[in-house]
């Protein structure tokens, strides 16, 4: 018997078919040469590709801004359904609220360390389902704690996917090819309509200003202004309420607010070797200088991995 063969079709947009007419507007330049401008109006071409820029800029900043204020939504989800488990399990017996804490802490490290990629914290949270068998269900008040417990495990899945989705979330390659595209144009059009003083100044700004717009729309995309500092936030709520200390990659380090005499669970990751050592500081005036020598040695090691595996 003759097995089938899958075969892979071809996903066509109809956006596609603008390389189409971009090869007939190609010919019919070419060989239409019957009407033709002898002057080229620098002021209507700008006019033009500044239409074109600001509508494309609009649809970018409306995409970014509608996925950061779904984002929001679903980081404020999680960390009410996180409290609500951890206070839940309190009522569940002793053992199983120790693992729901431990549960937790290794959740929001494994989300605040990596969080464009929130699918690396799928096995943290089905443990949660797999310590159930741990449950106290002795009297009244735990049957009632653990029928609201898996109420809301069960609601805390759609905010997590949401999250999962949401974090990978980018815009498509075309819109940002037209983007940048339609920005190199304008800043060469500005730059053919200098001249005078005015115009001058006027094309030094507008184009600092165009390369501002699509700076801060890779920073919205990337999750680096507003949502990333609510994100660390919500995670310092967890950690104070389970009672373990903050926890921080040294990748956003200089993005939080250090307290003097705090100590701090600093995490330093390896790339080549794709893990992770957590080591404890106190904020003191040698924080920094212990962090230096810890980061150096960190460095120095994967470096001494990294050859190790060359020879």
């Amino acid at each position: 018997m003759d097995e089938g063969k899958i075969k892979k079709r071809l996903d066509i947009y109809l956006y596609y078919w603008a390389l189409i007419f971009f090869v007939a507007f190609i010919l019919i330049n070419y060989f239409a040469n019957i009407l033709k401008i002898e002057t080229f109006d620098v002021g209507f071409m700008v006019s033009v590709v500044s239409f074109l820029f600001g509508f494309f800029i609009s649809i970018s900043f409306s995409m970014v801004i509608s996925r950061i204020s779904l984002l929001k939504q679903c980081l404020a989800e999680e960390t009410g359904r996180l409290v609500s488990l951890f206070l839940l399990s309190k009522n569940l017996g002793e053992k199983f609220h120790n693992r729901i804490t431990d549960i937790i802490d290794k959740y929001v490290i494994v989300t605040l360390r990596d969080y464009s990629d929130y699918n690396l914290s799928r096995e943290e949270f089905y443990d949660i389902y797999k310590s159930l068998d741990f449950m106290e269900l002795k009297s009244e008040l735990q049957k009632q704690s653990a029928s609201s417990f898996l109420y809301i495990l069960g609601e805390f899945e759609p905010a997590r996917e949401g999250l999962e989705y949401l974090t990978k979330g980018r815009l498509l390659k075309t819109v940002k090819f037209a983007n940048y595209l339609l920005a190199f144009l304008l800043i060469g059009l500005l730059f053919l309509n200098r001249g005078d003083p005015l115009s001058n100044i006027l094309f030094i700004l507008l184009s600092t200003i165009v390369v501002f717009i699509l700076l801060i729309i890779e920073d919205y995309e990337n999750l680096k202004i507003g949502d990333y500092i609510s994100n660390i936030s919500n995670s310092e709520q967890i950690f104070d309420l389970i009672r373990k200390d903050r926890y921080y990659p040294t990748s956003i380090l200089n993005r939080v607010k250090l307290e003097k005499g705090r100590s701090y669970r600093i995490g330093f990751y390896n790339n080549k070797t794709k893990t992770e050592t957590i080591k404890t500081l106190t904020y003191n005036k040698s924080f920094f200088f212990n962090f230096s020598k810890l980061k150096e040695k960190f460095m120095s090691n994967s470096k001494k991995d990294s050859l190790e595996k060359i020879n």
